[in-house]
């Protein structure tokens, strides 16, 4: 492509008018850049964006220049194949084109090793009445087996156990506050909190740690932390801030494994599905456990507990995407794919022929409705989908 041609694309990018074909072209500019090239449009595009502030809201172009440079940064210092390297550079481009043009790209990386593919612009899904993601929903299950449904209250006290009245907040969260010392100092009692398919939710646990819970978990923890931990246990996956209490560990139990801690931030994903447990830190430090087995994880890192704990460093960024409203996937097979959709949606999964076995990259907002979050996936020319009330039948 020829500089003057490049330079209209740039423009047209920044103004957020690039036709498809011409994102096409744009995309295919971008992927024969090497990391010093790519380096260099990112900030010649920056600069150009200060002067252009109405196309794309500040804080997403902040978030946009951060998110190119980690991965910038990850591509000089990974000691990795070139193939991959050119996937993470695939991915970086991909971002620009999905938040100034609102066209998400998602690649695959073939198991081999070999080839990578940009998306075919061809779907197959019938149009059907639009189905939208979750939304702050749970069930309170008190000590004797009530169950509240808190989606059924603006605000104000749901109930009170051991001294504390469970209160929902204005912001809609679930806080825990001690009203009677004496009762408080009394134990045995557990609360559980259940998020459905479609819900997720965010709870202030009795000793201020707070919690926020993906769709179809279930945490269990006593209303009073008595002795010398402070013990839940959990199903599904979750993302904690627990308050720091040295003379009290904190301890998550999840599918024979746990995570002992004194005060720290980090993610659990143990839904049993097949899938392996994995923790993964963002702040301070944990001690994993598995069996006899026991390991420290600092931050960055991802601890996968099986028969043994394995250790990697990942991109929390991408680890993180439930909570800040994106489906991430990072070199995720197809039943992992679905897994996250199924549980969002409340949708069931059928697969109709021989699935495949690539590998997904990319990321979606969670705020589209099912039929665009399929179709982002049909762009890759690996399968297709059809919906049938709350069915999806997956196809080569």
């Amino acid at each position: 492509m020829e500089r003057k041609d490049v330079e209209q694309l740039k423009q047209k990018l920044i103004q957020g008018e690039l036709t498809e074909p011409e994102q096409q072209d744009f995309f295919n500019w971008l992927k024969q850049l090497d990391e010093p090239e790519l380096n260099a449009f990112m900030q010649a595009y920056c600069a150009s964006f200060e002067q252009k502030t109405d196309s794309l809201a500040g804080e997403q172009h902040g978030d946009l220049a951060s998110k190119i440079e980690m991965r910038l940064d990850a591509l000089a210092v990974a000691n990795t194949s070139y193939w991959k390297r050119s996937a993470f550079k695939l991915m970086a481009t991909a971002a620009v084109l999905a938040l100034i043009c609102s066209f998400i790209f998602l690649y695959y990386v073939h198991l081999n090793g070999n080839k990578h593919t940009t998306l075919s612009t061809k779907t197959t899904i019938p149009h059907a009445k639009p189905i939208y993601g979750g939304s702050d929903k749970v069930m309170l299950i008190l000590s004797n087996g009530k169950r509240i449904d808190v989606n059924n209250f603006t605000k104000g006290q749901l109930a009170v156990e051991n001294g504390y009245s469970i209160e929902k907040q204005s912001n809609g969260l679930l806080k825990y506050r001690k009203i009677n010392t004496t009762a408080a100092l009394a134990s045995g009692n557990s609360n559980t909190i259940v998020t459905p398919r479609g819900g997720q939710y965010c709870v202030n646990l009795p000793d201020g740690s707070k919690v926020w819970m993906n769709a179809e978990s279930k945490l269990t923890y006593p209303v009073v932390f008595s002795g010398n931990i402070r013990k839940i246990a959990l199903q599904g996956e979750a993302y904690f801030e627990v308050a720091h209490n040295p003379k009290k560990p904190f301890i998550v139990d999840f599918q024979g494994s746990n995570v002992k801690v004194l005060g720290t931030h980090f993610n659990i994903c143990a839904y049993g599905d097949g899938e392996t447990p994995k923790t993964t830190l963002l702040q301070g430090s944990v001690e994993v456990s598995t069996g006899d087995r026991k390991k420290i994880i600092l931050p960055g890192q991802q601890a996968i507990s099986n028969k043994d704990i394995s250790i990697v460093h990942v991109d929390t960024n991408h680890v993180m995407g439930w909570k800040n409203g994106n489906f991430s996937f990072e070199h995720e097979r197809i039943s992992t794919v679905m897994g996250k959709i199924s549980r969002w949606y409340d949708v069931d999964i059928k697969y109709q022929g021989e699935v495949t076995q690539e590998e997904f990259i990319g990321s979606i907002p969670k705020s589209k409705n099912l039929e665009e979050v399929l179709h982002r996936l049909e762009l890759t020319g690996l399968l297709h989908f059809k919906i049938k009330g709350r069915s999806v039948t997956i196809m080569p």
